[in-house]
């Protein structure tokens, strides 16, 4: 099964070769796939899962109807996630009942001095998702990291979703080495898919959050990493210098399609993998390649094959580009 959780090609061809000969052995499954038997172990394994495949004696196959298998399998899932979700509603409803007491008291004990430093951690945390609920039309942010590694880079990728499941518009910044980390990437493909604009440079500056073009919440650096400090901007002509600097980075970043030429860099790269793209990179045939890393060139090829079309390369050449882009060639750290 592929990174993304769709049948790759050996699963889809293994469960038309069990449709068109019921009970086949494992040996003759390789056989008529040409595929080593033992590495049809786990597409087989993963097909029984789904439920489309059924051994009785763990030696022959059957093939089973993928509508019996979406009911009797996802059947009981389906009822589960149904009452979750009703009791997820009803716990959000209770949440949500808050909101205008939490909002009043936080309004009221805001200052109306043009910048306020917070450094308490729950504080920090509290004051971005006020932002994040007041915003009415547009969020910017700046976000030169991963993942969240403390408070407010978690409360600034919590708020950016926020936001975005209420309508508002939002743009993001991110550095082009977010895209080699496999959370990460989930994390902003969950941004796209709910509307987001992003974009990447190279090199950005500390962690912004801009709310309708009015209030901008910045992290501060401090002596010690572990100390957090976050300062809310209000002076009008501070945060439209704030603004203009993010337009001015905008303009000179990259979008995620043009920065991989439409590759989808969030697929999983085995150790094999890495190496047969980096021998590929580097102008090795498929023969040598084999006989480098040691495997068949069969092996080879569906490894160069599955890879492409993951990353939907149209050719080699464009793939051991992407491949290089992504970080897929790169050595791991020991």
């Amino acid at each position: 099964m592929r990174g993304d959780g769709e049948l790759g090609p050996v699963e889809t061809a293994l469960y038309r070769r069990v449709l068109l000969q019921p009970n086949s052995t494992v040996s003759a499954l390789a056989a008529a796939l040409e595929q080593p038997s033992d590495e049809l172990d786990k597409p087989l394994a993963t097909l029984i899962d789904m439920g489309v495949l059924r051994s009785e004696d763990g030696e022959h196959f059957t093939a089973v109807s993928p509508m019996l298998a979406e009911a009797t399998v996802l059947g009981t899932e389906d009822l589960e996630l149904a009452a979750r979700r009703a009791e997820l509603e009803v716990r959000r409803n209770a949440l949500r009942s808050l909101v205008p007491e939490w909002n009043l008291t936080l309004a009221a004990r805001a200052t109306e001095s043009a910048v306020d430093i917070t450094e308490d951690p729950a504080e920090i945390g509290n004051v971005i998702m006020h932002f994040a609920d007041q915003c009415h039309d547009e969020v910017l942010s700046i976000s030169p990291g991963g993942l969240p590694f403390d408070r407010v880079t978690g409360k600034t990728q919590t708020a950016n979703l926020y936001s975005l499941r209420r309508g508002i518009r939002t743009r993001a910044l991110y550095q082009t080495s977010v895209l080699r980390d496999k959370d990460t990437f989930a994390y902003l493909r969950e941004l796209s898919d709910n509307g987001a604009k992003i974009r990447f440079m190279q090199a950005l500056p500390m962690r912004t959050l801009i709310v309708d073009r009015e209030v901008a919440l910045i992290r501060i650096p401090r002596e010690d990493p572990q100390v957090l400090r976050l300062a809310v901007v209000r002076e009008p002509n501070v945060v439209a210098w704030i603004v203009m600097m993010f337009e001015q980075l905008w303009g000179d970043a990259t979008g995620l399609a043009e920065y991989l030429g439409g590759a989808d860099v969030g697929v999983e790269v085995d150790p094999t993998r890495r190496a047969i793209l980096r021998l590929m990179a580097e102008g090795e045939k498929d023969e040598s390649i084999a006989r480098k890393l040691s495997i068949s060139v069969r092996t080879a090829r569906r490894h160069i094959a599955e890879y492409m079309t993951q990353v939907g390369a149209l050719s080699r050449f464009q793939a051991g580009v992407i491949a290089a882009k992504s970080g897929h060639t790169d050595i791991p750290p020991e």
